[in-house]
């Protein structure tokens, strides 16, 4: 975990004394989300776009967060059924949506989420 406040551009990330408190909220919610996996892949797509970018204004690391959060997300998703490829999401892409989500607006990760949540394992 980082112990210095970071930023990146104007984009200033949770403050070290918040960093614990705060994951331990997102996962507490989750846990009692049971993990999505009772969603529809609607609901699924919204709460992912969500959590997300809670995770992402966190930003726990110094590094590798963006890596730890996809990985982290594709075992959350796979737990729920479905398949998820990133292949196709620019990099551009990802950062004006993760921007967007520091204010709470969701739909350009919800939109990213949606192109890569496939179908479900099963078929």
């Amino acid at each position: 975990m980082r112990s210095i406040d970071i930023a990146k551009g104007d984009t200033r990330f949770c403050h070290v004394p918040f960093i614990a408190p705060e994951s331990e909220k997102l996962f507490r919610k989750l846990a009692a989300q049971a993990y999505f996996t009772q969603l529809d892949k609607s609901a699924l797509v919204a709460a992912c776009a969500e959590l997300y970018g809670d995770l992402n204004a966190i930003h726990p690391f110094r590094e590798g967060n963006g890596r730890t959060q996809r990985l982290f997300f594709e075992h959350l998703i796979i737990n729920c059924g479905y398949r998820i490829s990133w292949a196709g999401v620019e990099r551009a892409t990802w950062i004006k949506a993760n921007i967007a989500a520091m204010a709470c607006e969701y739909e350009a990760l919800a939109a990213i989420f949606e192109s890569c949540i496939g179908p479900p394992l099963q078929d």
